[in-house]
């Protein structure tokens, strides 16, 4: 069974991965790239404006170059990452199926599907807005640790729905209220630094597109996901 899982895990991650990819070239990528421009074209600047905040710039940092590079190494950890959101799906599907006789089938795989895409791109992005180049930032392990908190608590959220009896299905609303009481972290001074009005009106415009962009791609993914994971289950892992 854990061949099978594996090997259906790794098919379902190349289809999605790809879904991904190709729908964040298309309307992720280009907002991406435009925003870049304001940040490469003024290191100097962004640095003096930058006095003092979180947002930093490393020149020696390691980059996929433009172009095949970076293209690749964006398909390579989008397919790693429907990998290891495919197992997990799995998992739960199974579980589910004997500890609350829930059925498996494509159909109820886009439900998982929707669940994964509540759990790790709704939730943190109600606190944590995506965010492209020249955006300021609260400090990185600030922001990791709360994502964390926020997909745990989402997580055992809709697991307490789901394996609970009765009334202590309750126990949930501690759960989804637990980040929330933490509460997200932010920095000191939001949006923009660019020295240029217009290039912070422009950049203010990309970050609109860039949160409905994100949240379409990451939509459409977790769909493709959960209904691939629910089917392959279904027809190729007896259990």
């Amino acid at each position: 069974m854990f061949r099978s899982m594996v090997l259906a895990a790794l098919a379902i991650a190349l289809v999605a991965g790809l879904v991904l990819s190709a729908v964040q070239a298309l309307h992720v990528s280009p907002i991406i790239y435009a925003a870049e421009v304001f940040e490469i074209a003024q290191p100097e600047v962004t640095a003096a404006f930058h006095d003092g905040h979180s947002h930093t710039h490393n020149d020696d940092a390691w980059a996929p170059t433009d172009g095949f590079e970076r293209v690749g190494f964006t398909i390579l950890s989008n397919v790693l990452s429907a990998f290891g959101f495919a197992i997990v799906l799995l998992v739960c599907m199974f579980v589910a199926r004997d500890k609350a006789e829930l059925t498996i089938s494509w159909l109820n795989g886009i439900f998982w599907g929707l669940a994964g895409y509540l759990t790790f791109f709704v939730v943190p992005a109600l606190g944590l807005s995506p965010e492209i180049p020249s955006m300021e930032a609260a400090a990185i392990e600030g922001r990791q640790s709360w994502w964390f908190l926020a997909v745990m608590a989402t997580g055992l959220a809709i697991a307490s729905l789901i394996f609970l009896p009765g009334i202590t299905k309750c126990v949930a609303l501690v759960f989804i209220a637990a980040p929330w009481i933490v509460g997200a972290p932010h920095p000191e001074t939001t949006g923009f630094l660019h020295p240029n009005a217009q290039a912070v009106a422009t950049l203010e415009g990309l970050q609109s597109q860039f949160i409905y962009a994100t949240a379409l791609a990451n939509g459409l993914f977790w769909i493709v996901l959960g209904s691939l994971t629910g089917y392959v289950a279904k027809r190729f892992i007896k259990a």
